[in-house]
């Protein structure tokens, strides 16, 4: 028993100190003062790590001018693997290769009208050639994160059909994440979007410390994630934050958000009155220059707003996040939101997100680092 607790402690503490290396470089010293380990226990975790290939030995960021030797720093060794995200949005995709210190090392991105079986296809082969470069030959593939719009189920890791993807791909052998895996041999994962733009604000944006927070989408559609005790929540089935299915009054009627606050459902609306179809650059133009549609734009804002009151009061979660083209909308719109959840009894910071469309994309790079240290450290 001693034994099997031992090797527990070891790959527990090989895990914080790889997650410590993540963040910044360090010397032993400031490593053991950290972590509160032995000198002798951490200098045998450091000779492993290195011999194992996952850290390696750095130029001191000491600016001590004092005569002696100078303290040695480790880092993460960043080539010890890569990692590739792709991030599927509405109408675009980007590919982006990360290295173990979550640098992006290569990113692209491709219009795409249409989410089909030949689509994907031609996203696997992108990446098969992207991993064929020259920089990547010699470096191993250690995961795949998908980032997808729509519902992922979190038990069986599928994807609730949605109008942005052809039928085909929701049939077993043609789902997406199943193309991928047969192509590479490293693991495949498939993540809704919104949730891992929660964990890109948790490590380098808006909601960075926070222990209890909300991120809200309002493009095409709604949706949104929840940060609750310092972690993601994403309820039983992987469906937690879906406030565009939240009921609203709106005019009179009870209306989902969705359907109401979306730039879809603006538009719509906007294209019903002027009879002409605005993209969502010219709703933005028109919202500046036409004074009735600055008034039913902001006019859902409060409706917005009132739903993220309802949230804080449920919640008691102390940060909003907005996310999407709304932003766009400018100050006045976001205000018009922080009027209305400021009425709640314990009131919340709204505010822009602070990493915008690369949100999803930053936190699938750490989701997938951090899956990888625990993988390799069990």
């Amino acid at each position: 028993m001693t034994g099997k607790n031992q090797s527990y402690a070891r790959c527990l503490n090989n895990r914080l100190v790889m997650r410590e290396l993540l963040k910044e470089n360090l010397s032993a010293t400031m490593l053991s003062h950290r972590l509160n380990l032995s000198n002798a226990a951490l200098s045998d975790i450091i000779d492993e790590l290195k011999k194992r290939g996952y850290i390696r030995e750095t130029d001191s960021e000491s600016t001590c001018v004092t005569p002696g030797r100078r303290p040695v720093y480790y880092s993460v060794n960043e080539n010890f693997g890569c990692i590739v995200v792709v991030g599927i949005s509405d109408y675009k995709v980007k590919i982006v290769v990360s290295d173990m210190k979550k640098n992006i090392t290569y990113s692209s991105e491709t219009r795409v009208e249409r989410y089909d079986i030949a689509t994907i296809y031609e996203l696997v082969l992108s990446v098969k050639n992207v991993l064929a470069l020259p920089q990547y030959r010699d470096i191993p593939l250690m995961g795949i994160e998908l980032s997808v719009p729509g519902r992922v189920n979190k038990l069986t890791g599928e994807l609730l059909l949605t109008s942005q993807f052809s039928a085909d791909l929701f049939v077993e052998n043609n789902a997406i994440a199943n193309l991928f895996a047969k192509q590479f041999s490293a693991p495949v994962f498939m993540t809704n979007d919104i949730n891992l733009a929660a964990i890109g604000e948790m490590h380098e944006g808006s909601l960075k410390d926070i222990e209890n927070g909300v991120i809200l989408h309002v493009d095409e559609g709604i949706g949104g994630a929840l940060i609750l005790g310092g972690s993601l929540h994403t309820g039983s089935k992987g469906f937690a934050g879906e406030f565009g299915l939240m009921h609203v009054e709106f005019e009179g009627k009870t209306e989902l958000l969705d359907e109401v606050a979306s730039l879809r459902a603006l538009k719509n609306r906007v294209n019903t009155i002027c009879g002409t179809k605005l993209h969502t650059a010219e709703l933005v133009q028109l919202y500046e220059e036409n004074e009735f549609v600055k008034r039913y734009v902001l006019s859902t804002a409060a409706c917005i707003g009132k739903m993220l009151k309802d949230v804080v009061e449920i919640l008691d979660v102390s940060a909003i996040v907005l996310s999407g083209r709304v932003t766009e909308f400018g100050a006045e719109y976001l205000d018009v939101i922080k009027k209305e959840v400021f009425g709640s009894i314990g009131g919340a910071n709204v505010v822009p997100s602070s990493l915008g469309g690369n949100a999803p994309i930053i936190g699938a790079i750490s989701k997938a680092i951090e899956a990888l240290i625990d993988e390799i450290f069990h």
